[in-house]
Formats: C-alpha cells, sequence, structure tokens
C-alpha cells in the first residue's frame, strides 16, 4: 500500500467528499476491473482509473490490489460493498423517487380535525368510499386545534374542517358551504307552519359557541333580536337535540346536519324567517405536507363526498 495515502472522511467533513464517485466505487467493487467497472457506468478506461486514485485517496485503502493477472479486493474493499450497495439503493428508492400512494393498499392512518357538526356531512360517504377502495386506511378524529394555534399556523392533524369564520395562516380550500335552518320538537305546539321574526324573539334558544367563539348565524341573529331568550349553550351541535326534545326550545343549525339530527330526534325542520350569514367550512392543512400523495388522496375524497 502506499504510505502517502491517507483516509480524508470524518463525520464532520462529509460535505467535502464528492459523493459522486459511490456509484463508481460500486462498479469497481462489483467488476474488480478498472476496464469492466469504466464499461458497466458510460466512462472511459482513463476516468474510472482517475476515480479510482480519487477513491484510494478519500478512502485511505488500495481497494483493488494486482494478484497475477487479475485484481483482487482487500480487506476493505470487500466490507465496502454491502453498505454501498444499501445506500445506493437507499438514495434511489427513498429520496429520488417521489413518494407514491396507493388506497388499495394502504394501512395508513389519517387524523382529521373537525367538531361533530362539520364532520358529520362528509364522514358518512367518505367511510363508504374507504370501505370499497382503501379497506386498510383508518381515520382517527380528533378535535380540532385550538383558534389561537390555527391563527399561528400549527396544524398536527392531516386535515383540518374549519369554519371560515375562525382564521388561520394554514392554506384552506372551501370545501362545502351551508345555510342555516331552525330545529324544534315535533310536538311544539307555540310553533305554527311556518316559523315568524316574533317566534325567534319570544322562544327560548339553545346555541352553540365554541371555545368561546360563536357561530356567524348566532351573532347575526343577536344583532337583529337584542333580546334574544337563550335557555340553553351546547360546544357541540349535535347535542342540540337533546335540549330540543320534549321543550318549547328552538336552535339554529346548519341544514345538512339538521336533516340527520330531525331524522334521529323527531324534530321538526323549518326555515328561518332571516338570512343569517351562510358558513362555508374549509379544508385546511400544513403546507409542509402538500406533496404528500397520501393527504392528497385524503382531501380529494373530502372533495368528492360533498358532491
Amino acid at each position: 500500500m502506499n504510505s502517502d495515502i491517507r483516509p480524508t472522511i470524518t463525520t464532520t467533513g462529509l460535505h467535502r467528499v464528492d459523493l459522486n464517485l459511490l456509484p463508481l466505487l460500486a462498479a469497481l467493487l462489483e467488476h474488480r476491473s478498472v476496464t469492466l467497472a469504466a464499461r458497466a457506468v458510460g466512462l472511459t478506461q482513463p476516468a474510472m482509473s482517475n476515480a479510482l486514485q480519487r477513491l484510494r485517496r478519500t478512502l485511505g485503502d488500495e481497494l483493488l490490489v494486482r494478484d497475477g493477472r487479475h485484481y483482487v479486493l482487500t480487506a476493505r474493499a470487500g466490507a465496502l460493498a454491502g453498505p454501498v450497495n444499501l445506500i445506493l439503493e437507499t438514495t434511489a428508492h427513498q429520496v429520488l423517487t417521489p413518494p407514491t400512494f396507493d388506497p388499495a393498499t394502504s394501512d395508513r392512518t389519517f387524523r382529521i380535525a373537525a367538531t361533530s357538526a362539520t364532520a358529520l356531512p362528509v364522514l358518512p360517504a367518505l367511510s363508504s368510499v374507504l370501505a370499497v377502495s382503501a379497506p386498510g386506511v383508518r381515520l382517527h378524529l380528533e378535535p380540532p386545534a385550538s383558534p389561537l394555534d390555527l391563527t399561528r399556523g400549527e396544524a398536527t392533524a392531516d386535515v383540518t374542517l374549519l369554519p371560515d369564520t375562525v382564521p388561520t395562516t394554514l392554506p384552506r380550500e372551501r370545501l362545502y358551504q351551508e345555510d342555516w335552518v331552525v330545529v324544534a320538537d315535533a310536538r311544539n305546539d307555540p310553533v305554527g307552519a311556518a316559523l315568524t321574526v316574533d317566534d325567534l324573539a319570544r322562544l327560548p334558544h339553545v346555541v352553540f359557541e365554541w371555545q368561546g367563539g360563536q357561530a356567524g348565524a348566532r351573532q347575526a341573529l343577536a344583532r337583529l333580536i337584542p333580546g334574544l331568550v337563550v335557555q340553553c349553550v351546547v360546544s357541540e351541535f349535535p347535542m342540540i337535540p337533546a335540549m330540543v326534545t320534549g321543550t318549547r326550545r328552538i336552535a339554529l343549525v346548519q341544514r345538512r346536519l339538521a336533516r340527520r339530527l330531525a331524522a334521529q330526534h323527531g324534530l321538526r325542520v323549518m326555515e328561518t324567517p332571516l338570512s343569517p350569514p351562510a358558513l362555508g367550512i374549509d379544508l385546511v392543512w400544513n403546507p409542509r405536507t402538500a406533496g404528500d400523495p397520501g393527504r392528497t388522496w385524503l382531501r380529494e375524497q373530502l372533495l368528492r363526498a360533498v358532491h
């Protein structure tokens, strides 16, 4: 071995190493011939000889030594074959190959942050799609992040279903639009066939609040009826039937949700005599995950679930 060969790789000096030499090293280790290695990678023999000299200086080892008419690997070179091939395969398959997602074979768990009211209009259709097209995919439903976290652009779920009244710096796309109706117990005699503004003013209400925030429709209703009688406050819209059934109370509810609640709890659904602002529900996601095909697929399925 040449006495002037010294290794140049250290744990802190990898940036100074020409990593383009790794495929050439793999070819030399496989073919044990400068000529055959050069042919395999498409280089001239002088260029491969030059690469071998650079590799010897970098690794501090002869790598190939002559044994009669042939070259053989040094002990160091023989030990390098496996790790070098692993590095190249990992780079090719995990670094350079774009990620893919196959719903039919995936067993990923996707986290959806949403209130019950925003999730119920889309989850049944989404669940049906998963059962057929992605049987191994799992959904983890969780409460949305706090308004403060969303305003700061913090989100840990794969996607959040967020009312358009809640600000966030994260990317968002309209999922669906909701208008408002009023629900009442089917036996609520004080309510006639059609709801009037006077009914809204004199009947007690069940209202929704989330972490101190109020729906835009509730705020609009309170402005139009300053003396609004609020008898119950709930933190989840699906809790409204329990507070309405068997009472004189009424509540403003999103139309899609009201239809589901009415069928399950024997409620009447009526058009409101006022025109509270519509509620937009947005898909919100973290831009750092925008290139993930699995999360892209999930957003596409949610969008299809409302059409």
